[in-house]
């Protein structure tokens, strides 16, 4: 027997002694209520409604069916974030109209498929909220069993460290680093992570786990870490009741597109085609085109108005005219309001010491060049209307990637240029998460996000967004 099977069986026996596995976590059982409570709500509103429910007291039995039909989707024992779980809910929404409607023919209790079908959609719906409430408390630093966690990491000395630092930049906070366990054996076994116990060996997950007061660990493999010594962990973690996630590696989680294939008992994670390589895209395009066109005609008198004002604020053209870089390299001139003086490219080698920004972008706060109206242009992003002509030729789309500039795209690394595959849009990510505020390193992960995860509701959710953050006048100057 080896020192790692050694050390697994006595931690597992120990652990067996004082602890089993729990079926249910504290948060299934706060959902559970939840849902029956939401349920209920749904149930009672029905009953007084005319015509709608003809005898309450048998009307009530939905709610146990509905709880057991949220429980078969696991949702009550997994983990998952708010989508995952809002997932679930529609899947039970969508399958207990039938069983409901099979159980009241079964009693003799007369009810339409339309009413069935409402309750089911409004409880998910009152559901979604709890999970939704309990997801903010979460982020708002509340620790909750099944949502949060404390967790140990397992890996090796090369891995670990770049599974700390994204740990660190996710915004959800679930998971809370309490400790490390690098693999045996390895040159630098022990890789320096700021404020983070490390002990030598995966074995001792287990009870690092218990020392630490963890209920979950992470684990990175490695072709250097042995598969049997993984398995053998896994059925140590088991046995003591820890929950078990493996990172997969991946820089970006391409949403609604991973898959878990398991076929000849090599479990694999299938990544799908992105949907802008679908139809859907083209779809986006054609709706881009036909939007913009009709925003143009409709706001053309705004338009007028605002280039008057820019004419008489300052000397100059009403119109600013830039090259810009769009999908798949092609240059094309960006129509803007004019916003900063005549003169503004000349100004340039003059200010480049108050520059404020990283990479290759050039960004001052307070920047002399702009003109009183531009300022309140800016401000309320009216200066990028004219943007509407290029969305309506085909060079923008109303969603994308920040337009950029041939001097920015120059200095791109290759991973960078990922960003142009899709066309440019008026607004995005980068305009909703902090738009100049942000870093070049930020801008860049978030157009990348938007690449890989792009859908329609993807850009319905960031175009509503973009009114709350043109109100705010977050990071636009």
């Amino acid at each position: 027997m080896t020192v790692l099977s050694a050390r697994a069986t006595a931690v597992t026996t120990g652990r067996r002694e004082t602890r089993g596995p729990a079926t249910v976590h504290r948060t299934g059982r706060v959902l559970a209520l939840a849902d029956a409570a939401a349920a209920a709500v749904v149930v009672l509103v029905a009953v007084l409604v005319p015509d709608a429910i003809s005898r309450a007291g048998p009307a009530f039995l939905f709610v146990p069916l509905w709880v057991a039909a949220v429980a078969t989707t696991g949702d009550y024992q997994l983990p998952g974030h708010l989508a995952a779980r809002g997932r679930r809910l529609a899947v039970a929404a969508l399958v207990l109209p039938t069983a409901t409607l099979l159980t009241a023919e079964a009693i003799g209790y007369p009810v339409s498929a339309g009413v069935v079908t409402t309750v089911c959609v409004a409880s998910a719906g009152l559901g979604g909220l709890a999970r939704g409430a309990l997801a903010l408390a979460a982020r708002s630093g509340v620790r909750l069993s099944g949502v949060t966690h404390r967790v140990v990491l397992a890996g090796t000395a090369d891995a670990l460290p770049g599974l700390v630092e994204r740990l660190h930049q996710s915004r959800t906070q679930r998971f809370v680093v309490v400790g490390a366990c690098v693999a045996a054996g390895e040159a630098g076994d022990r890789p320096p992570l700021a404020g983070i116990p490390v002990v030598s060996g995966i074995a001792a997950c287990v009870p690092t786990a218990r020392v630490s007061g963890a209920d979950a660990v992470i684990l990175a493999p490695d072709p250097a870490i042995p598969a049997a010594d993984l398995q053998r962990l896994c059925w140590c973690l088991e046995d003591a009741g820890v929950a078990i996630f493996v990172w997969a590696g991946l820089f970006s989680s391409p949403a609604g597109r991973i898959h878990l294939d398991v076929g000849e008992r090599l479990p694999l994670l299938h990544v799908g085609a992105p949907r802008r390589l679908g139809p859907s895209h083209l779809v986006k395009h054609l709706v881009d085109r036909a939007v913009a066109t009709v925003a143009l005609l409709l706001l053309a008198p705004v338009l007028l108005v605002l280039a008057a004002a820019v004419r008489l604020d300052s000397p100059g053209p009403a119109f600013f005219r830039q090259t810009r870089i769009g999908r798949a390299d092609a240059p094309f001139t960006m129509w803007k309001l004019r916003t900063m003086s005549c003169d503004a490219a000349d100004a340039v080698p003059g200010l480049l010491d108050l520059n404020e920004a990283a990479g290759p972008l050039f960004k001052i706060h307070q920047d002399p060049r702009i003109t009183r109206v531009g300022r309140w242009l800016r401000r309320t992003s009216l200066d990028e209307l004219p943007q509407l002509i290029n969305v309506a030729l085909g060079h923008m789309s109303l969603v994308g990637p920040r337009p950029a500039l041939p001097a920015e795209v120059a200095a791109y690394l290759p991973d960078d240029r990922h960003r142009l595959v899709v066309r440019p849009g008026m607004t995005g990510l980068w305009q909703v998460s902090g738009r100049s505020d942000l870093s070049w390193e930020d801008a860049v992960r978030l157009d990348q996000q938007y690449v890989d995860n792009w859908s329609l509701l993807l850009d319905a959710r960031i175009l509503l967004r973009t009114a709350g953050a043109v109100v705010s006048g977050r990071g636009a100057y």
